[in-house]
């Protein structure tokens, strides 16, 4: 991203899928279906103040401003069989505690918090992680539309006290805090502004992956062997054309990172039932090469654990409580130094470290009484 309407760009094609991690993992070939399997040993992470540091992330009351960008500190994953064992577990435990239905006047109140990368400066010198904030309010019948609050820049915390002097010449866009925004989804990619005419707000869902409805999961087969060829086929956005982009990397995706990035749309929507979440956890434990991370802390400061497919550089995570097999979020981290991302999708050019994370998504839902804001 190379200017302030590059940023709110990519700002507003993440309000419109709302709901899913599009992470640029999805774009990146050559997948590397063999993994170390060595005895797990806890990583030494020290903070690096130039590049990355621990960063400090609450959820829901003030956010620490920190001049340091987010790093991993977890274990080193383990096995494919620890992953299919722990899957096979989250499973069950989602079989077993599924969702309390919304009441009559309820709605049920999806909170997702989301960070991005981001370089600026006309050599990319400079970094910062970028925060925003996703609330929807979904109703009980699965065919209507649903309102949701887009709270853009919420937070920025820079990597080195330089980054963030360098900003107030380099990057103004970066301190301003725009007001939240209201947003009408629909079913077809798109996020449709209040004010616009009724036939548009209005017209016919089409449902699919990018943007999965209540309707196209209830369609999805609960079958792992199923429904994992469902997430590895290669099928067009429903609904639109399909961007040169979205050519590119459908072109460069392998079936396997496919289906993952696929299993994370929809535990990321925040209305995944019980037992589609148990049929993803059984359709992921078939995918080569995903191994299991023990403690994984989200980036509302949650801890859980994470299956991982890692590829060309670059690690995608999917966090699972163990207590009760709820997704609580995902992340994008970089698994190998200097690891850049191809296909013009990100500037960072050549400074991430292994630990690095680029891409994180935390989501909470709750029931409420309270009605969407209307402003």
């Amino acid at each position: 991203m190379n200017t302030e309407d590059d940023l709110r760009d990519s700002l507003r094609i993440f309000a419109a899928a709302a709901s899913r991690m599009e992470s640029p993992a999805a774009a990146w070939a050559n997948l590397r279906a063999e993994m170390p399997t060595a005895k797990r040993r806890r990583r030494v992470v020290r903070p690096r103040l130039v590049v990355a540091g621990g960063l400090a992330l609450t959820l829901g009351g003030a956010f620490l401003a920190a001049d340091v960008v987010s790093h991993d500190s977890s274990p080193l994953p383990g096995t494919a069989a620890d992953a299919s064992t722990f899957l096979a577990d989250a499973a069950a435990q989602a079989n077993a505690n599924p969702d309390a239905p919304i009441p009559p006047g309820q709605f049920r109140q999806i909170t997702i918090q989301q960070t991005y990368l981001y370089e600026f400066g006309t050599k990319k010198i400079f970094r910062a992680t970028t925060h925003m904030q996703i609330d929807k309010w979904v109703t009980a019948d699965p065919t209507r539309q649903y309102l949701a609050r887009v709270q853009e820049l919420v937070r920025v915390d820079f990597a080195t006290p330089e980054a963030r002097v360098a900003a107030r010449t380099l990057a103004p866009h970066l301190f301003a805090r725009p007001e939240p925004r209201l947003y009408r989804m629909t079913c077809k990619g798109a996020a449709i502004e209040p004010r616009t005419p009724p036939d548009v707000v209005n017209a016919p869902c089409t449902p699919g992956w990018q943007l999965p409805t209540a309707l196209f999961l209830a369609s999805l087969p609960r079958d792992p062997d199923a429904l994992l060829a469902a997430l590895r086929k290669d099928t067009p956005p429903a609904g639109r054309p399909v961007t040169p982009l979205e050519l590119a990397r459908a072109k460069a995706t392998t079936p396997d990172q496919r289906a993952l990035s696929r299993i994370g749309v929809v535990l990321n929507s925040g209305i995944a039932p019980a037992d589609l979440r148990a049929a993803l956890y059984q359709a992921a434990a078939k995918i080569p090469g995903i191994q299991l991370l023990d403690d994984v802390v989200a980036l509302d400061g949650r801890h859980g654990r994470a299956i991982g497919l890692t590829y060309n550089g670059y690690r995608q995570d999917i966090i699972i409580s163990p207590s009760n097999g709820q997704s609580i979020g995902s992340r994008l981290v970089v698994s190998k130094d200097g690891a850049a991302l191809p296909n013009g999708e990100s500037n960072v050019a050549g400074a991430l470290r292994a630990g690095d994370v680029y891409n994180a998504v935390s989501f909470t839902t709750r029931l409420t009484t309270a009605a969407p804001p209307t402003k």
